[in-house]
């Protein structure tokens, strides 16, 4: 039996140490989601770096191992990480990594595919639509060449479809940072993570307040496991503060470079927000969203009071709004259709 320890840090996740390649370890992990890294041989738990420790399938993990015989020791710290714009700056180039993979996997793919392609025609064309004379001699070479242009055609359209699907994938792993600096995108994640940080400040005076209504008493919280609480949520606190100022300091240059914002400012009732290729008119100006009128013309390229449902009415984000217009250039335009 091997003594095995669960290390956790939000710098390098959770990983396995004391395990060795064979000694069974990684398939009693497999069903809570720990992996095996070939490129640097250890065992780790996907997607635990830069998070909180995923308590649930550790102990899971402490459980199955032990159950098994198994010696565990388990190191938790939340204090040992790494700065956002680090992490952040991996994950681009592991982007740009894995799209040059991937597209060279595409095209090893491709060539492959058309040269199986090719063959399998060439072999079916030589025939010229011959059928097979079944009392003739040829007819166990006719029949085994029709077999084999049949998979090589076969194996071309299997190898076309994963060099599309790798070239799907390469393609969204190469505008992965184009896509996550996007200044709508960025706008919602700002949102999430603001509503994030005051979760983080509620459970934190929520866990404070809980352990001085019981201190003193029979019930009262064990000081080693209030402060690994409050460790935990103070490095919560510290990452998504670190985040947000990331992140609202890149809408501040793209503010600087020319992008445009649009806040409740931008708007009065009677404006025109265009959504896509949709025009909408604005029937209230809220802190976060326009009240805008809901259409039974999908159609349309304009939804306002004149093909308006009944009285149905719905929101649009600031962050997903794309153009404004005023009421008068916007009459203009709908008395004159041909324009634009």
């Amino acid at each position: 039996m091997a003594s095995i320890t669960i290390k956790h840090t939000r710098a390098e996740g959770t990983l396995i140490h004391g395990s060795e390649p064979g000694d069974g370890i990684l398939e009693l992990l497999n069903p809570w989601g720990f992996r095996y890294a070939r490129s640097v041989g250890f065992i780790y738990l996907r997607g635990s770096r830069d998070r909180a420790a995923d308590t649930r399938r550790i102990r899971g993990a402490q459980a199955a191992l032990e159950a098994a015989g198994h010696t565990v020791t388990l190191s938790i710290d939340e204090t040992v990480r790494r700065a956002f714009t680090d992490a952040e700056t991996e994950r681009y180039q592991r982007a740009g990594e894995r799209a040059d993979r991937l597209d060279a996997r595409a095209s090893r793919l491709q060539e492959s595919s058309d040269g199986k392609w090719a063959e399998g025609r060439r072999i079916a064309a030589s025939y010229q639509g011959e059928p097979v004379k079944v009392d003739h001699y040829s007819a166990g070479r006719h029949l085994r060449d029709l077999e084999r242009a049949r998979k090589l055609c076969g194996q071309a359209v299997a190898e076309q479809q994963e060099a599309d699907r790798c070239r799907n994938l390469a393609d969204a792993a190469a505008t992965y940072e184009q896509h996550r600096k996007h200044v709508g995108t960025t706008l919602r994640r700002l949102d999430r993570l603001q509503a994030d940080l005051g979760r983080v400040e509620r459970q934190t005076a929520a866990t404070l307040q809980a352990a001085v209504d019981v201190a003193g008493t029979s019930a009262a919280v064990d000081p080693e496991q209030l402060a690994d609480a409050l460790a935990r949520f103070d490095a919560d606190h510290h990452d998504l503060w670190e985040q947000i100022r990331v992140w609202e300091a890149h809408i501040e240059q793209a503010e600087a470079d020319g992008a445009k914002v649009w806040r409740r400012d931008d708007f009065t009732p009677g404006d025109y927000a265009r959504f896509g290729e949709r025009w909408y008119l604005v029937l209230r100006v809220n802190a976060k969203t326009l009240t805008v009128p809901r259409s039974a013309d999908h159609r349309a390229r304009v939804y306002n009071r004149d093909n308006q449902l009944g009285d149905r009415t719905g929101t649009l984000p600031y962050d997903k709004v794309t153009g404004r217009m005023s009421s008068e250039d916007m009459a203009a335009e709908l008395a004159d259709p041909t324009d634009g």
